[in-house]
């Protein structure tokens, strides 16, 4: 997975451990649980007007209203029509399907089509014929017309009803941190992020599935009312395939916003690769599937800018990245000053800019004696090249000794540190 290219991204962390919210995208439920946004039960009762245009006595016509009585039916016609959503109702729900039923008689024709042209929307007419039921997802943001026929007693009518669907102002979309049919290593967090603030979260959560993997139970954590992530209780099972599934579609997540399409993503887990820092013996020691496959001497954050502790998911990659002073707001002639310059074989660990890279030409003389980065780890030219190359976005760098705390969980992927039971309490802080 290619590393952004923007220059202006700090290259170190900064000791004050930056609280940053991440935007990409990655929201899940515990393993088997599915919802399906468009199942609804049972259907009102006739309460308002819908159509127009019958040749006997014309019912009054029905006032526009708020969403939720434009969602019910209408008053009945000579036959004894009734037209789901009712005439000139707003904000219809596209899942929902459009019902026409007569009280008696028969139902003619019944053409639904939008009002700026189109081809029909497809239904069923239920066996006795008094019952009309469209089959298909109606578009978003869209008008509607219904044209009905009946006929009750030898006694013919017609009638015409319209209706707007979900505006576009009422929709919400998500996004999801894994494209389809990548591979990602086993401390992949999933993260799910909103268009809009979403206020029903146990709907959405119950939307939200998660097969494969190991299928180990889940938990979800919100980190606002957009970003919501979920992590299995311990770590993927190495060379598996994972599903992710969110029903979006039609689902109302508060503030009567409705979901606008449905998620799915399947993508694979690779070996197992960990790498652990310890500062007590400034080394790297990188493992594939449990075997040590490597010791590396390395430098870590200098005393006025340490590296955070904990376990780090490798976010994102590059063979080259640009790094510069000023993104830590510091001036030439500052002692902690460095000139800008193209590190090489680069994986981030943090948003706010701890990455693995190797270390520049002035400190390689002391790579596994002294720290002298700004919160980096830096590495010879051989282990950063292993690490760019072996390990991918998804796996855990874990940094141990330095005395400074974990970074926070949302400035990248510390998720890993947060123990399984506290992972939903949003309150937790453990020790960063």
């Amino acid at each position: 997975m290619p590393l952004s290219s923007r220059p202006d991204r700090a290259p170190c962390a900064v000791p004050a451990r930056r609280l940053l919210a991440l935007g990409a995208v990655t929201a899940l439920l515990a393993t088997g649980c599915a919802y399906s946004a468009g199942a609804h039960s049972g259907e009102p009762a006739p309460t308002a007007a819908s159509s127009t245009g019958s040749p006997a006595t014309p019912a009054p016509s029905a006032t526009p209203s708020a969403t939720p009585a434009a969602t019910g039916p209408a008053d009945p016609q000579p036959a004894g029509v009734v037209v789901t959503p009712a005439d000139a109702a707003v904000e219809h729900n596209p899942v929902d399907p459009v019902v026409v039923r007569t009280g008696r008689g028969e139902l003619g024709e019944v053409v639904l089509v939008p009002a700026a042209g189109g081809e029909p929307v497809p239904g069923e007419r239920s066996a006795d014929g008094r019952t009309w039921t469209s089959t298909d997802v109606l578009a978003f943001d869209t008008a509607y017309v219904l044209h009905w026929t009946a006929a009750a007693g030898g006694t013919p009518s017609a009638g015409t009803s319209t209706f707007s669907t979900v505006s576009a102002a009422q929709e919400v979309d998500a996004r999801v941190n894994v494209a389809e049919g990548g591979t990602y290593g086993t401390g992949q967090i999933l993260q799910f992020t909103f268009s809009e603030p979403v206020l029903h979260r146990d709907e959405v959560e119950r939307a939200i599935t998660v097969r494969g993997g190991g299928d180990r139970a889940g938990a979800f954590r919100w980190y606002s009312d957009t970003v919501l992530r979920y992590r299995p209780a311990e770590t993927w099972e190495p060379h598996s395939e994972v599903t992710v599934s969110l029903d979006l579609l039609g689902l109302d997540v508060g503030g009567g916003m409705i979901g606008n399409h449905d998620l799915r993503r399947s993508f694979s887990i690779g070996a197992e690769h960990y790498a652990r820092v310890d500062d007590a013996t400034k080394t790297l020691t990188a493992y594939v599937d449990g075997e040590v496959a490597g010791t590396f001497p390395v430098t870590l954050g200098n005393p006025d800018w340490p590296s955070t502790t904990g376990r780090k998911v490798i976010m994102e990659q590059a063979p080259s990245y640009l790094f510069k002073a000023s993104s830590l707001s510091l001036q030439p002639g500052d002692p902690h000053w460095y000139e800008t310059f193209w590190a090489s074989n680069v994986s981030r660990l943090t948003a706010s800019g701890e990455f693995v890279h190797q270390a520049l030409p002035s400190a390689m003389p002391v790579l596994g004696q002294a720290n002298v980065s700004h919160g980096c780890v830096g590495m010879s030219a051989e282990g950063a090249k292993f690490i760019h190359d072996v390990f991918r976005p998804g796996d855990i760098v874990e940094v141990v000794g330095t005395g400074y705390p974990q970074a926070d969980p949302d400035d990248g992927y510390g998720d890993w540190n947060i123990p399984l039971e506290h992972y939903a309490d949003e309150s937790w802080k453990g020790n960063w």
